[in-house]
């Protein structure tokens, strides 16, 4: 019977060796379990910071170049009032300058023929000089325009392909 008791206790300190490695494997897997669950966690967190990271560039980016196209914009519209405020100015100092002459070229006139006659050139150069002037101005308008509007109409490009580039993401995912 001594024999069956020291089997017994064998047995049972078998069964509890057993059990007891068993418990350590399952608490070491289970640990392993969590350990990669908690880095899979982790590293999907990352990426998502990092991708938030990115798209605030992005977006900062974005804004800082639409600001710098308004930049350019109102520079190019500053600078083109600037020359048109000129070229008006230079053609009315001009203008004044052959109204001042055919004044006074008025005066000396001797017969009401020349007189007529003086009055109608003048008028005529004063037209054709109008109509080129005009023209003029308004080349010069158009060029403003799209001068004005290109860094403005740049970014909205950009800003559609980035937007056709995001959509694809969102839809290619």
């Amino acid at each position: 019977m001594a024999e069956t008791y020291t089997t017994a206790a064998d047995a049972m300190k078998n069964g509890a060796d057993a059990m007891k490695a068993s418990m350590h494997t399952q608490t070491e897997s289970a640990m392993a379990q969590g350990k990669a669950t908690l880095d899979q966690v982790a590293s999907k967190s990352r990426e998502a910071v990092e991708q938030g990271m990115k798209s605030v560039d992005e977006m900062a980016g974005m804004a800082k170049g639409n600001v710098e196209a308004m930049l350019a914009s109102s520079r190019a519209a500053t600078q083109g009032i600037e020359a048109i405020a000129k070229q008006v100015s230079d053609f009315s100092r001009k203008s004044f300058e052959e109204v001042t002459a055919a004044a006074r070229a008025m005066t000396t006139v001797k017969t009401p023929n020349e007189l007529m006659q003086l009055q109608n050139d003048f008028a005529k150069t004063q037209f054709d000089a109008a109509v080129a002037e005009m023209s003029k101005l308004s080349e010069t308008m158009v060029k403003l325009m799209g001068e004005v509007f290109e860094p403005m109409q740049a970014r909205a490009t950009i800003a559609g392909d980035k937007m056709k580039s995001m959509v694809g993401k969102v839809g290619g995912q």
